[in-house]
């Protein structure tokens, strides 16, 4: 009895067998794997409209003289243009430089000659392309000597320019924007492409209504801006301005810069002098936009530096988005009357 009981105790105590436990199931607290959120795409506008663009703009300004004479009109092009300028000439008429980047025209014209504004308003555009047909030295003496813009004159390089032959001399010289472009790309360079010159907005925050503008530049040019939806339409002393598509002249914003105007000592034919429109220095502004206006400051101390609108009420002017059409108002001749 003795014996078996020892051989019961040997066999248990050589057992291996391990006990085994029951442990409570565990989950993975680890969070799930996630993969990075894409960047947003890009986005793009043209520097001189603020209107979307496919990719950056890397083109230069093309800027051309057009000219406003009564027998200029109807002109060709102007609707095409991103930013027109207009500024007062000899014997209270007015000329029009025509800046193109976002679009281009076919046929743009009639083509005339430079004036002593055009180095200011090209230098604030980095330069780029001038176009123009002839100039006096005193006229072109500003656009050679600081607008840094690559000159393509029909009195020296005509290949660009063509005559057209429904027109008598001189308002006949006309051109394409491409034929332009293509010139200047053969022997300019490479040339800078043009900053914004606005910020583009909504509506400034209480900004006054004003659907309509007369102004005038000179003893003979007088014009009316009138809204009509999203665009202001022109007028030309009295009667409405029309290309010659006969789509009359429109336009998404109307600047009014009031500027000084000083003598160039440069006269025509007819002994008058060639009035030189300063765009630099300082002075009021307003700008009209989706029915209303918004009055500020603009300023520039010299044609190096680049143009501040300053609204009124702080902070900047907005334009919307398109078409700009800027008039260079004589702050002691001219006058701009918003209704």
């Amino acid at each position: 009895m003795l014996a078996l009981a020892s051989a019961a105790l040997m066999l248990a105590g050589c057992s291996s067998t391990p006990v085994k436990t029951t442990a409570a199931h565990k989950t993975s607290s680890a969070p799930p794997s996630t993969s990075p959120r894409p960047a947003p795409p890009r986005r793009y506008f043209w520097p001189l409209t603020g209107l979307p663009a496919s990719s950056a703009s890397t083109a230069p300004a093309l800027s051309i003289k057009i000219d406003n004479a009564p027998v200029a009109r109807p002109q060709s092009g102007l609707d095409k243009a991103d930013i027109v300028f207009e500024c007062l000439v000899e014997g209270g008429l007015s000329r029009f430089m025509a800046v193109y980047q976002s679009h281009a025209a076919p046929l743009v014209g009639p083509i005339r000659s430079a004036r002593p504004v055009d180095g200011a308003l090209l230098r604030a555009l980095h330069g780029g392309i001038f176009a123009y047909s002839g100039a006096a030295d005193g006229e072109i003496a500003p656009a050679k000597a600081y607008s840094t813009a690559y000159l393509l004159s029909n009195d020296y390089d005509s290949a660009p320019f063509h005559r057209i032959q429904s027109r008598y001399a001189p308002e006949n010289v006309y051109a394409s924007t491409g034929s332009l472009r293509a010139e200047a790309g053969r022997h300019g360079g490479r040339l800078k492409a043009p900053p914004s010159l606005f910020t583009y907005g909504p509506v400034a925050p209480r900004a006054r209504r004003a659907s309509a503008v007369a102004l005038t530049i000179g003893g003979q040019s007088t014009a009316v801006w009138k809204l009509s939806g999203s665009q202001y339409l022109r007028w030309e002393n009295g009667s409405a301005h029309l290309l010659d598509s006969g789509r009359q002249v429109q336009t998404r914003n109307v600047v009014l810069m009031h500027v000084a105007v000083t003598g160039s000592g440069i006269t025509d034919a007819a002994g008058n002098e060639d009035p030189f429109v300063r765009a630099y220095g300082a002075g009021t502004i307003e700008v009209l936009r989706d029915g209303v206006v918004e009055r500020g400051h603009w300023s520039r101390p010299t044609v190096e530096a680049p143009f501040r609108f300053t609204s009124d009420t702080g902070g900047a002017l907005t334009l919307a988005p398109g078409q700009t059409w800027v008039e260079l108002i004589p702050a002691t001749t001219g006058s701009a009357s918003i209704v």
